[in-house]
């Protein structure tokens, strides 16, 4: 009877845990999400969530010269004054945001303005976001 006990507890440890896979949110469906959004606010954003929105934008190299500004509902989306690439770079970090903002279930909208408010900090867009 204890051999059996011992040899039962073996055989479970190098099974090892049992791991449950979640599916992961993949790109399409994400896009997707960016598609069906509706222009009604909800509810309002916590600002936990927009700062994860703008923590993953700033994983992106090209975000190194861009600042972040978060306000109640958006964030600002402040440039370099170096117009040179900006609205490109600026097109893959407000994508970057948005596919973030879909990941966490909230609407996301852009407003780009290549023409900048002012010489130190010129304003490229505005990505609002709401539930």
């Amino acid at each position: 009877m204890a051999d059996n006990y011992l040899e039962n507890k073996m055989e479970a440890l190098r099974q090892g845990p049992k791991i449950i896979k979640r599916p992961s949110v993949s790109v399409e469906g994400l896009l997707k999400s960016l598609q069906g959004q509706d222009q009604e606010h909800k509810g309002t954003v916590m600002s936990a969530q927009l700062e994860a929105i703008a923590r993953a934008a700033r994983l992106l190299e090209v975000a190194e010269s861009f600042r972040f500004e978060l306000t109640d509902d958006s964030i600002l989306l402040l440039g370099p004054t170096s117009p040179r690439k900006r609205l490109i770079e600026a097109g893959e970090i407000l994508m970057a945001m948005r596919l973030k903002a879909a990941e966490l279930h909230l609407c996301s909208a852009v407003e780009i303005r290549p023409e900048s408010t002012s010489a130190a900090n010129p304003l490229i867009a505005t990505l609002k976001v709401w539930k």
